[in-house]
């Protein structure tokens, strides 16, 4: 226990009083605090003011109609309409655009359909849409004094809606979409960041032949399990000030925070799923780093890392994959498999939670499962380590190391 917490310490130390990890973590907490205070940053510099309403004399427009008959008709609607802005046909309006002495045209065809003309259209424009609005409202006039049908009337008939509200008694995937995603790509982070840390410091160790000095002054369990757990905690202290730097954001915001937002963040954030998002992510995390440690001890080259990790970089980029395909169909048979499956579900487990009421049998089972991988997964990184340090030279196959390191007493 005594060389457990020697190693833990010092790696503890190592890790957290790096230069780029300390700046790393400022950089990220300063951005999600920024990320936070955005809706209040942009309250600042909106007026306030009431929102202009939509103009509707269509100023700088000109007009073709079908006849004199319903420009007659329409001129009550456009209000005044200047001769000049009366062309002959949709050709004599195009050429009145191109030259510029038209801001926008519309070619009426009769009291319900026309076309609307631009050289260039502004992106934010919603003239063709006030139109529509128009000619609609003053048809539906004159077919209400044809019909004998009165303002009041036509105001209590279109005024009639149905009224119903929803009841989600399982999960809300539209509101727990964009939450578990963005905790998805965390645990994905922190598993590579610190994975690789792991694999590379303990690579750097073979090749100085600093293992070799370890091994006989402490026992390989204490070493791997020691360094592993630094990582653990180094990730949780890193990580664990970015969320918690966001989540004293979100409180002194929320009040500028659109209703909408607040109620999925308010929804997602269950005692249930915040149990399964943890313990699959944390677990999940530790067993990848035992697998990370036992390749890293794999190599005697610094360069051979890589090559050495790429393996269970592929394994927890496969989970990635599956994790997002869950999140479109979270029962799906891919789906159901990925979050049993230790090497998975790390990633797909908690989304899956997420997305769709999981069976408390299926979470037990891949609970069980995931304590089960972690146990081997550090039996086998502490017999590997043992192995590496006494084999150095060309590098081996991995299925050769586990049994090498499986027999050797």
């Amino acid at each position: 226990m005594r060389d457990f917490n020697i190693i833990f310490a010092y790696e503890l130390k190592t890790q957290l009083g790096k230069k780029t990890t300390r700046v790393t973590t400022l950089i990220l907490v300063l951005v999600v605090v920024l990320l936070t205070f955005l809706p209040r940053i942009i309250g600042l510099f909106d007026s306030g003011g009431p929102p202009k309403a939509p103009e509707t004399a269509f100023e700088q427009a000109g007009y073709v109609f079908a006849d004199d008959a319903l420009r007659q008709s329409l001129t009550p609607l456009l209000g005044s309409v200047p001769e000049d802005a009366v062309y002959p046909d949709r050709a004599a309006l195009a050429d009145a655009l191109k030259a510029k002495d038209v801001g926008v045209g519309f070619v009426f065809t009769d009291d319900l359909r026309f076309e609307t003309l631009y050289l260039d259209r502004p992106p934010e424009s919603q003239t063709e849409q006030q139109m529509a609005a128009l000619l609609t409202e003053a048809k539906k006039m004159r077919l209400m004094n044809e019909k004998g049908v009165s303002a009041e009337d036509l105001a209590l008939i279109e005024g009639t809606r149905a009224e119903g509200f929803s009841t989600v008694l399982g999960r809300d995937r539209l509101n727990n979409m964009m939450l578990a995603m963005a905790l998805m790509v965390l645990v994905y982070m922190v598993v590579l960041l610190y994975g690789n840390g792991v694999s590379t410091t303990i690579a750097r160790e073979k090749d100085s032949r600093t293992m070799e000095i370890l091994i006989t002054s402490t026992r390989p369990a204490s070493l791997i399990i020691g360094k592993v757990a630094a990582s653990g905690v180094a990730a949780v202290v890193q990580f664990g000030l970015v969320v918690l730097a966001g989540v004293i954001g979100y409180k002194l915001n929320q009040d500028t925070y659109p209703e909408m937002l607040r109620a999925m963040l308010s929804g997602s954030l269950t005692a249930e799923y915040l149990a399964v998002y943890l313990f699959f992510s944390i677990t999940g995390y530790i067993m990848y780093l035992f697998l990370f440690a036992a390749l890293g001890s794999t190599v005697s080259k610094m360069e051979d890392v890589g090559s050495a990790t790429a393996l269970v970089q592929f394994l927890f980029i496969f989970a990635y994959i599956i994790s997002t395909f869950a999140m479109n169909l979270p029962d799906s048979a891919i789906s159901v498999i990925g979050s049993i499956v230790p090497l998975t579900s790390v990633m797909v487990m908690p989304l899956r939670s997420a997305m769709s009421t999981v069976p408390i049998g299926q979470i037990i089972l891949a609970g069980a499962l995931m304590l089960l991988f972690v146990v081997f997964f550090a039996f086998l990184s502490i017999k590997i380590y043992r192995w590496g340090s006494l084999n150095y030279g060309n590098k081996t196959r991995l299925g050769r190391i586990v049994r090498e390191a499986l027999r050797h007493e």
